[in-house]
Parts: structure tokens; sequence; C-alpha cells
């Protein structure tokens, strides 16, 4: 009697954990994000020219379709990742990856997972296995947590994946939490935003009223930082 009360429990858990998820609502949009770098504490400065095409809107079946485009100086694609969501909620269903040096895809059905994936180097591989839980695209877990509100140092588990790990088809719990507000502007416009933190240190500033993703930041490698900026908004120490 013991184990079926503790799997009781756990699923009555993870509903509680990831109910936030579940009643997500996403705001149809096409942004265009500009890449910079920086040194840490530093005002961002123009990268390499890499430009990125946010598409998310809403498709067939009640489901949505989440798309980054990659285009690099001189107006060539580089790589695309498009996520469709299923039509019970916003959870992926479809997930693929192409670009000029590597694929992948991911197939998740109500209790079975198939993933594909061709790396730069090495052997392509065919996953096929039982589905782990739900999984969330990082668009829908950042959007849901700013809608929420929530005070600054709260923290919100979601089922994380990763398409070139281990395996593709299992997922892991992990974090994000709200570290602080700030503001960002857009000619003269004021936008209030929430800042959250992945467990990986990089951040997100996310348009409260929204949902949507204003400004990233992560490590570049050694004393640098990486920075996706919407464009028009000013950058932090730029305005």
């Amino acid at each position: 009697m013991l184990l079926p009360l503790l799997l009781a429990l756990a699923v009555q858990s993870d509903t509680q954990v990831f109910s936030y998820l579940r009643t997500a609502r996403l705001t149809a949009a096409i942004d265009t994000f500009d890449t910079f770098e920086s040194e840490p504490g530093g005002s961002p400065k123009r990268g390499h020219g890499a430009v990125i095409i946010r598409t998310v809107r809403p498709s067939t079946g009640g489901r949505w379709e989440l798309i980054d485009t990659w285009y690099d100086s001189t107006g060539r694609e580089t790589a695309r990742q498009a996520t469709r969501t299923a039509a019970r909620g916003l959870m992926t269903e479809l997930e693929t990856v192409r670009a000029t040096t590597d694929s992948a895809s991911l197939l998740v059905t109500e209790d079975h997972a198939t993933a594909w994936v061709v790396p730069q180097k090495g052997t392509p591989s065919l996953y096929d296995g039982e589905a782990a839980g739900e999984r969330y695209p990082s668009i829908v877990v950042a959007s849901a947590i700013a809608k929420t509100h929530a005070r600054n140092g709260s923290s919100f588990r979601y089922p994380a994946y990763n398409l070139y790990g281990p395996s593709p088809i299992a997922t892991r719990i992990d974090s994000i939490q709200v570290v602080r507000r700030d503001t960002l502007s857009r000619g003269q416009m004021l936008l209030p935003v929430v800042v959250l933190q992945r467990s990986s240190g990089s951040e997100l500033w996310i348009d409260e009223a929204t949902g949507v993703e204003l400004l990233s930041r992560g490590n570049a490698g050694p004393n640098r930082w990486w920075w996706h900026i919407r464009r028009g908004i000013s950058a932090p120490g730029r305005r």
C-alpha cells in the first residue's frame, strides 16, 4: 500500500508544481533579436551581426508554433529551431532543429517519445521509448513565470530536456528563479520587466504584461557575455 500512496503523492505534487505551466497562455508575436557581446558588467556591443527572428503563432487544432530562425551577418540562414505544442496544452509535441552543422527532431505522443539526432561530430542516433512526463519549450516556461507576478526570490520548477544530451527523450527537473525587477525602454516608453535566472546563470528580461522576452544574457566564455536584445529595446547601460 505504501508504494501506490507515494506514487499518488508524487503525481499530486507535480500537478501543483507545474500548474502555472498547464494554465499558461501565449502572446502571438514576430520579433527580431540582435546579438551582442560584452565583458561582465560592461555595456553590450554588436557582435558578429547575427540576427534571430522569433515567431510565436497559433496553429491548427489549438496548437502553437514557436520558431527561432538564425541568420548570419550576410543574411544566410544558419539554424532553425521549431516547436509545435500539443492540442491539449502548451507542452511540446514536435520539435525540430536544422542547422548548418547538425540537426535533430523529437516527437512526443501521450505515452511515447521518439528522437532522431544527427550531431556535428559522431554517429546519428535514434531514440525511442516511453515519454518521460511533460516537457515545455523555454519560451512557454519564461512567459508563464512572468505572468504569475511572483515576488523576487520565488523559484519555479519545470521539466527540462536537451535534444543533444545523453538521452533526448528523458526529462529532468530544473528550476528558474525570479531575481529582481527592472525597467527597459523602447523609445520614450518604459517597460517594466521581471528578470529570471536559470540554473546555468543565464538571465532573461521578460515583459510582465505580455510574457514576451525582451532581452537575455548568458556566459559566452572567459570574461565574456552574450546578449540577445529585441530590436528597438535599449540595452542596460545604453539608454
